[in-house]
């Protein structure tokens, strides 16, 4: 089902069940921006005739992507729309080219540790037997940096932020509508063991965030967000990476500092989370 976030703005939302993220489409005058293209075919196909629906008329499209992952770019090859991407997402693309996707294959990259088991579970849910149907495209042209995509009307700019879940992560800003799309560029390191955060790397990024003049905030497995809903929910996880860059690695004073800046229930989720901080600690800071 099609969303309408503002008249500018539509997007698809998540579907956990199958690691399908959310997909935004900026309408300008001239063509639609096509954010992220889904982890399969028949995703991208579903948003995009969604879309072509709800404009009441066929605009020229580009698709751009958040970052490199399987369930943001799998789709991609549905149809011949340009893509566009970070440089480093391109070279991640490129080395899946030409793989094999059956099960014993992905099963064999998860044991060399080239792929994980949340994805390859997940994407034997979304492609079944059908695995021929993957078919990963390279972008058609790369940039560094930022760039900004004038569309009619409004316009989009695209920064480059990196970040321990993928280092080719872009923030999606349309300055416009107001509206940040973050993608995956919060979330926690995936690929390489336990899943876990960077202190410094996620006060770092909401540094950047907080630069931007947004009403909207989305990030690529939640929903889209106000401002207000946004930042409360980011306070926790600032309160935490804050104690432990000033603490360490003492979990018991730490959680002990989190009870106290809580107003609620302490919760296993919580708990879980200042273990992925800590995990994160162990590895070493970021500069």
């Amino acid at each position: 089902m099609i969303h309408s976030l503002t008249s500018r703005f539509l997007y698809m939302p998540a579907d956990g069940s199958v690691d399908r993220p959310i997909l935004g489409a900026v309408l300008g005058n001239e063509r639609t921006l096509y954010i992220d293209a889904g982890n399969s075919k028949r995703h991208t196909v579903a948003f995009r005739e969604g879309v072509r629906a709800a404009e009441g008329a066929t605009r020229d499209a580009v698709t751009a992507l958040t970052h490199w992952h399987w369930d943001h770019s799998f789709g991609a090859s549905a149809d011949d729309v340009p893509l566009l991407s970070h440089a480093r997402t391109r070279e991640a693309l490129a080395t899946q080219v030409g793989l094999d996707w059956s099960d014993a294959a992905i099963d064999e990259r998860v044991r060399a540790g080239t792929e994980i088991e949340f994805c390859a579970t997940y994407m034997k849910k979304e492609f079944g037997d059908e695995r021929d149907d993957i078919e990963v495209r390279l972008p058609n042209a790369t940039f560094q940096g930022s760039m900004t995509l004038f569309l009619g009307g409004v316009s989009c700019r695209i920064d480059h932020v990196g970040g321990v879940h993928a280092d080719d992560s872009c923030l999606f800003y349309v300055p416009e509508e107001k509206i940040l799309f973050i993608g995956d560029a919060l979330g926690p390191a995936i690929y390489d063991g336990p899943r876990y955060y960077k202190a410094d790397d996620l006060l770092r990024l909401l540094e950047l965030v907080r630069a931007y003049d947004a009403e909207w905030y989305i990030e690529s497995h939640y929903k889209p967000v106000d401002r207000a809903t946004f930042w409360a929910e980011m306070e926790e996880f600032e309160t935490l990476a804050r104690l432990v860059q000033g603490i360490g690695d003492n979990e018991a004073r730490i959680v002990h500092e989190m009870q106290k800046a809580l107003d609620r229930e302490w919760t296993a989720d919580d708990r879980l989370t200042v273990a992925q901080f800590l995990l994160g600690e162990r590895r070493g800071i970021t500069r």
